[in-house]
């Protein structure tokens, strides 16, 4: 491969694998449930999800630099996931969609820790960041001995090795490099606002140390020089393993820091709780025949409604992601324009992923008699579409993302109207008024859609 097509194939395995462990924290954040225990026992698991979500927010802002860096060096930007046939050799661990466990955990630690991990695993140690050595141990034994040869690929590798190559001259030269670009990538303006450290008090260097599950600083960084793209790809390996391994007390907690604090804190209490929900490994709303192996079925009629209705919901996530490094950005961002609109959707959608998640693990798995006890429940799925390639014509873009509204639309008539079948469950007023809504707003969206296509279709058009 030349060397340009190599650094585009490592940063697609990059996007890939962040929007992946991405899926898996939100899908491990989802699976805990905060209403069950003592106060105390709520409170702390509220504190686990947020400390999970705020990495997941961080992934996004991970996921967006590296779509920059491909703009920049002229690739074709990447949304997609676990598909790549190259990705096996840099994937810390298989794709599993999971429940929160001490195992699980012990993943997440791995698969964000730096090259030299036990290193900095002692370190932590050391500085009584962890309790014991015994964590050291637990981590080694879960994920196995490939591990502590080095046989197996942190994210930390995967953006040395990436580093390693744009940083060559030799191997990707200042041609390559596509500055023109700048206008078109994700930006801090765009998605960074409210997602950021607490300011620094006045004198001080550096604002004061966030505790591990306090707010997300979401990094988005446009670049249009070498220089630039090795700065962003240090800035985001060193929020994921703290690779420096100086661990001063006024640093930002890294990814690998906060899963190591999750592990130690849920492996002494959270797995006695009984706080997590009984959601089911690779939930699927594939049919018996089409489903991939190690999934599992949700057939209960009116989960799998609600199932289908976020996959709708995450397909346009994904569309509207793509289009934004379509847009340029040619006024400022806070200024009515198209690329405007579609990012405040995308915020929409992301709601909607949240909104739907707390509705699914509330939902039954499969039809089961009533005498059943804790039964297993439904989860979001995370279905990637048949495919995230867009239109070449930015009108047939819009008509796309008409057939989504019009397919979420119909499934939100279907569980209004009661179409789970007889034994569907009743919906709660809640649950009857965000669908209601929902509708609502994607019967004003596809007005406003079919609007910007009339103007697109014009001579010499323009979005309206």
């Amino acid at each position: 491969m030349a060397w340009r097509d190599y650094l585009i194939m490592l940063l697609h395995v990059g996007a890939e694998i962040e929007h992946a462990l991405m899926v898996q924290y939100l899908y491990a954040a989802y699976s805990l449930d905060d209403q069950k225990g003592l106060p105390a026992q709520r409170r702390q698991v509220a504190e686990w999800r947020d400390l999970i979500l705020t990495v997941a927010k961080e992934e996004m802002g991970h996921l967006l630099t590296v779509q920059n860096l491909l703009c920049l060096v002229g690739g074709p930007v990447c949304f997609d996931r676990s598909h790549f046939p190259f990705d096996t050799v840099y994937l810390p661990f298989p794709f599993r969609l999971e429940p929160l466990s001490v195992t699980s955990v012990a993943w997440y630690v791995y698969a964000e820790a730096p090259q030299d991990w036990q290193v900095l695993l002692r370190a932590h140690s050391a500085q009584r960041r962890v309790r014991t050595t015994a964590d050291i141990t637990r981590v080694a034994k879960i994920v196995g001995s490939q591990v502590v040869t080095g046989h197996s690929h942190t994210v930390g590798q995967l953006y040395d090795r990436i580093i390693e190559v744009i940083s060559n001259p030799d191997w990707i030269s200042d041609a390559d490099f596509r500055p023109e670009t700048y206008a078109q990538q994700a930006s801090w303006d765009d998605w960074g606002r409210g997602y950021a450290p607490a300011p620094a008090a006045p004198g001080t260097v550096t604002p004061p140390r966030q505790g591990v599950g306090e707010r997300s600083n979401v990094l988005i960084m446009q670049m249009a020089t070498r220089t630039e793209a090795i700065a962003a790809l240090k800035e985001i390996g060193g929020q994921g393993e703290s690779a420096h391994l100086t661990l001063k007390q006024e640093q930002e907690p890294s990814h690998f820091d906060r899963f190591l604090h999750l592990l130690d804190q849920f492996s002494r209490h959270g797995h006695k709780w009984g706080v997590v929900h009984r959601v089911p490994v690779n939930p699927s709303t594939m049919g018996r025949n089409q489903r991939p192996p190690g999934s599992t079925a949700i057939s209960h009629p009116t989960s799998l409604l609600w199932a289908r209705l976020f996959n709708l919901r995450y397909r346009a996530l994904l569309n509207f992601l793509g289009l934004t490094f379509r847009l340029a950005r040619r006024v400022a961002p806070d200024e009515p324009n198209v690329r405007g609109a579609v990012m405040h959707r995308i915020f929409g959608e992301m709601y909607n992923i949240k909104a739907l998640s707390g509705i699914l693990v509330r939902q039954p798995l499969t039809k089961l008699k009533k005498s059943a006890t804790r039964a297993a429940c439904a989860a979001p799925p995370f279905e990637m579409p048949y495919s995230l390639e867009l239109p070449e014509s930015e009108a047939d873009c819009w008509r796309l993302h008409l057939d989504i509204l019009q397919s979420s639309m119909e499934l939100c008539g279907s569980l209004l109207r009661g179409h789970g079948g007889k034994q569907a469950p009743t919906l709660t007023p809640r649950e009857t008024s965000y669908l209601r809504t929902l509708e609502q707003l994607d019967q004003k969206s596809a007005e406003w859609m079919k609007q910007i296509i009339v103007g697109l279709n014009r001579p010499g058009g323009q979005p309206a």
